[in-house]
């Protein structure tokens, strides 16, 4: 709202604005009221809602009791090693041994190796190396022969050689390539591979006008393989957007740096072969020969170093490549001669299988399958790697597992579940070959053997597992015991578990009192506030409903208990001091007894609940009866609709104020429906009829609790008591809040008619004034003063 026009000299005196502002805060009196009112409904929604979540964390822990076995748990502990136990609700207190003498395995089977003979000839980087050399220097020394350090890289460029027969790495194209320096121009060369070599292209690029020199200098490990190209008319620049051969990426030119001086970024031959790296070593003055031989099936996959001068050593701090370790020779025994500890090729088990390199040559070509126990697997060599297969295989139902095994180089397969059980196997018959290729469809199985063991030194008992059951007792065999001193299992009552669940529904259902304690506290209680329910009876009621029910009986509940306080939990005991019993208790004590003499009894007095269903009498529509046990898990009602024509519809209102749910279903005379009520089979009448029949689900059997969780879902659930509290107190505050604004709203029309009022009655004065004054002055001039 704006500042207000003060209006003053109104009798000179009189405050206009004053008299406004009291005016609105005596109207405003009633808003204020209004607040106080909103205020105290917003507390009492906080305070209804602060009772409804304690209500829900009770609830909570109340579904906890009410597990099937929530209190009559058992509890394992062993002695000596072997084995792992626990135990079902079901198992019998006691104790009982258990010698193991074979634990259950699974079905094994190892194919034959996989990978080729090693590829000497290829260069180090394309060839079957199980790790690739890398570029860089490793040494070889003898005893008498001396030291010396050999570098593996890339191979000495071939200059001699025409382009298209050349060592190049990436080999070079026809066409044209441009060169530009600074202050010389452009030259375009052009690159014919049939019919030039390395060299005539340098010739070439020297015989330009543009002051460029071309030569072929020497990589970090001496060998000539880099193109370096000086200039004496400034900076160089490598190729133009019409060139057509790729002569300048394939030299690992246009990747460099620098200015008047550019050179290959890298050599741009290809690396040397194993057979080049062979030569060189034999070509050493230190006395030492390098073979490849056959590994032990006779495929050449061994590298042997054989000295004339005494035991070889292998390796320096200073080497930059790992060429010992990746031909498997740094790790050999010391002596005049050394072999690669295994073989040096190794499968690709990454790369598509028609590229790699499996010995014989890859698995057949185009789409085939294989089966594994029963189960097809599929699989193309163009598409599909070994890895990709192999993960296929653990992912699918075969119920076996596949690896690749690098020591061996060969495929491992076992049994997923253990026991005597052989692996079947079988390629497609239409020119599939991966299994047979693989060496595993000719493979002996090591076939699983069954666990063996004894329960209190009696017969031996055999089981396909290590997971075996004994009286309710779960076991877990996991090492053949010592005989004579075998593992023993004691089973007792869990009353630990037990007790804590129960603890905690204690805890909460006195959590529950006392929010409503303190939402209904009285003025003055205790040198307290009262709080923001104070003297409301439902909730007091509320209260006393709880404790009512906490302390009755259980209907119908079977056993030895009827009452929790049988159990050990009450308000305190007969003659307890005033003031003493206002939380429930548990003697633990009476609890921990009660359970190991009664267990049984003690969970059906926590948590039995039967529901029972009846079909009303006087039904007007087609349902004659029912079968079956009713298999929904809240009492309350089914109202059953039927329009005469087989068209049934069904609403469940649950007696917990829960929702309602509806079904339908469509149904023929003298037929029957087990959709419309869990569990039950109705039986529909021989002539259909239009009218409603209700079936009512009432508890026959509910223990304590049962009746607790079923009151508090009333209480609190959606829809419930403590929610339509609050909603009626939302629509308090709103409506309050409607009704101020009304309010204020007439008291702002109110004032501003005053101030107009005020406002004209000033302008009045002014006027008034005016012709007093015009008055005064006319007299005046009239009566002039005599001097």
């Amino acid at each position: 709202m704006s500042d207000p026009i003060r209006i003053g000299g109104f009798f000179s005196s009189f405050d206009t604005e004053s008299v406004i502002a009291q005016l609105t805060a005596a109207r405003q009196r009633v808003i204020t009221r209004m607040d106080i009112q909103e205020a105290t409904a917003t507390a009492r929604k906080a305070s209804i809602a602060s009772i409804q979540a304690k209500f829900a964390a009770l609830l909570a822990k109340t579904n906890a009791v009410l597990g099937q076995n929530s209190v009559t748990g058992k509890s394992t502990s062993l002695t000596g090693e072997g084995i792992l136990a626990s135990a079902s609700p079901t198992a019998p207190l006691g104790t009982f041994t258990v010698d193991v003498t074979k634990l259950a395995s699974a079905t094994k089977a190892t194919g034959t190796p996989l990978t080729a003979a090693l590829d000497a000839a290829s260069p180090l980087n394309l060839s079957n190396f199980g790790t690739t050399p890398g570029s860089g220097s490793y040494t070889i020394s003898t005893a008498t022969g001396g030291l010396q350090q050999f570098t593996v890289g890339a191979t000495t460029a071939l200059p001699a050689t025409l382009l298209n027969a050349s060592n190049f790495s990436v080999a070079p194209t026809d066409g044209t390539f441009t060169i530009t320096t600074a202050t010389g121009g452009a030259a375009t060369l052009t690159v014919n591979t049939a019919t030039q070599t390395l060299q005539d292209v340098v010739n070439a690029i020297n015989g330009t006008a543009i002051g460029v020199t071309a030569s072929i200098t020497n990589d970090a490990n001496g060998r000539a393989n880099i193109l370096s190209i000086t200039s004496t008319q400034g900076a160089i620049t490598f190729g133009a957007g019409g060139d057509t051969s790729n002569f300048l990426t394939a030299t690992n030119l246009t990747a460099s740096t620098g200015t008047t001086t550019r050179a290959s970024l890298n050599p741009f031959t290809k690396m040397m072969s194993l057979n080049q790296v062979i030569g060189e070593i034999n070509a050493s003055g230190i006395g030492v020969t390098a073979t490849v031989t056959n590994d032990a099936y006779a495929k050449a996959n061994i590298l042997t170093l054989t000295s004339t001068q005494g035991a070889i050593g292998l390796g320096n701090a200073g080497d930059t490549s790992n060429f010992l370790s990746a031909t498997n020779l740094l790790a050999s025994p010391a002596g005049a001669t050394r072999a690669s500890t295994q073989a040096i090729a190794r499968l690709n088990i990454s790369a598509k299988m028609n590229v790699a390199s499996f010995n014989g040559g890859s698995p057949a070509a185009g789409d085939h399958t294989f089966t594994i126990n029963g189960t097809s697997i599929s699989y193309n060599t163009a598409s599909d790697s070994l890895l990709d297969v192999i993960s296929r295989i653990n992912a699918s139902a075969a119920g076996v597992s596949f690896r690749y095994d690098t020591q061996t180089d060969t495929v491992k397969m076992q049994q997923v579940k253990t026991g005597s059980m052989a692996v079947t196997l079988a390629d497609d018959g239409a020119g599939g070959n991966l299994l047979s290729k693989l060496g595993l469809l000719a493979a002996t199985q090591t076939l699983g053997d069954n666990a063996e063991y004894k329960i209190d030194g009696g017969a031996t008992q055999y089981a396909a597992t290590n997971t075996v059951t004994h009286n309710g007792v779960s076991l877990t065999l996991n090492a053949i015991t010592t005989p004579g001193t075998p593992p023993s299992v004691t089973v007792a009552q869990d009353s630990s578990s037990a007790l804590s669940v129960v603890k905690a529904f204690v805890s909460e259902f006195n959590s529950v009192l006392a929010a409503i304690d303190q939402a209904t506290l009285a003025d003055g209680a205790a040198g307290k506030k009262s709080g923001p329910m104070s003297g409301d009876a439902s909730l007091r009621q509320l209260k006393s409903s709880l404790r009512e029910i906490i302390t009755s009986a259980g209907v119908n509940v079977g056993g030895r208990f009827t009452t929790l306080g049988q159990i050990g939990m009450s308000f305190g005991a007969v003659g307890s001091a005033l003031g003493t019993t206002n939380t429930l208790q548990l003697d633990e004590t009476r609890f921990k007894d009660a359970l190991v003499s009664d267990p049984a009894s003690v969970q059906a007095v926590l948590s039995s609940l039967t529901l029972t269903p009846a079909l009303a009498p006087g039904g007007t529509g087609s349902i004659a009866g029912f079968t079956g046990a009713y298999a929904g898990g809240t009492a309350g009602t089914y109202t059953i609709t039927d329009d005469g024509l087989g068209n049934l519809s069904s609403v469940f209102t649950p007696a917990n104020g829960g929702s309602t749910t509806t079904m339908t279903s469509k149904v023929l005379a003298g037929g029957t429906d087990t959709t419309l009520i869990p569990g039950l089979t109705l039986t529909i009448n021989p002539v259909l009829t239009a009218g409603v029949n209700v079936v009512t689900v009432s508890a026959t059997s509910q223990s304590v609790v049962q009746r607790i969780k079923a009151f508090g879902e009333l209480q609190s659930g959606v829809g419930g008591v403590l929610q339509k509290r609050q909603d009626s107190y939302t629509a308090v505050v709103k409506d309050l809040a409607k009704r101020k604004d009304s309010i204020q709203a007439h008291i702002d029309a109110e004032m501003a008619i005053l101030r107009k009022k005020f406002a004209a009655m000033e302008q009045a004065q002014a006027r008034a004034q005016g012709v007093q004054s015009a008055l005064t002055q006319a007299i005046a001039r009239m009566n002039p003063s005599k001097e």
